[in-house]
């Protein structure tokens, strides 16, 4: 009896730390969980708010404005003609077809978005896409932009 006295504070030490261990494991636990949570909640809240601006846009696709602001729009990294181009130096970037590595490597303007179409898919002039239905798609989609650019903003420090 005498030894059973002198180990039980050391058991019920022993119990105490592990029912801490694990309280405190499973409260750590539940706050990923309700992290994890919070976060696929706004990622649902976040794709059904860029489904909604994709359908706007969509629905915008054949307005008169959305046509001629795209109207002269050329999607050929070598030949654009967007109004803050620039060549592009060796380190940032190279495309074969523009440039030898040394020279003027692309014409890129780091303030817009632009499409980048495949070679195989820009058959007309000017390197341009000639399929009716890539050249809209290439020019409603542009209406999203100021959407994403805000959102990133706002996003930013969150993610």
């Amino acid at each position: 009896m005498t030894m059973f006295k002198k180990s039980f504070p050391n058991i019920l030490l022993s119990g105490v730390v592990y029912y801490s261990q694990h309280s405190l494991a499973q409260a750590a636990a539940a706050d990923k969980n309700n992290e994890v949570k919070v976060i696929f909640e706004r990622m649902a809240t976040d794709v059904l708010a860029f489904r909604d601006e994709m359908e706007r846009v969509y629905n915008a696709r054949c307005e008169t404005g959305t046509l001629t602001q795209c109207a002269n729009t050329n999607f050929n990294d070598c030949s654009s003609t967007l109004s803050s181009q620039q060549c592009m130096k060796a380190d940032e970037l190279v495309v074969s077809t523009c440039g030898d590595g040394n020279t003027c490597n692309a014409l890129w303007d780091k303030s817009l978005s632009t499409v980048s179409i495949p070679a195989a898919l820009a058959q007309a002039p000017l390197a341009n896409p000639s399929d009716p239905e890539i050249i809209e798609s290439a020019c409603y989609s542009r209406l999203a932009e100021q959407y994403m650019v805000d959102k990133y903003k706002k996003d930013e420090e969150y993610w």
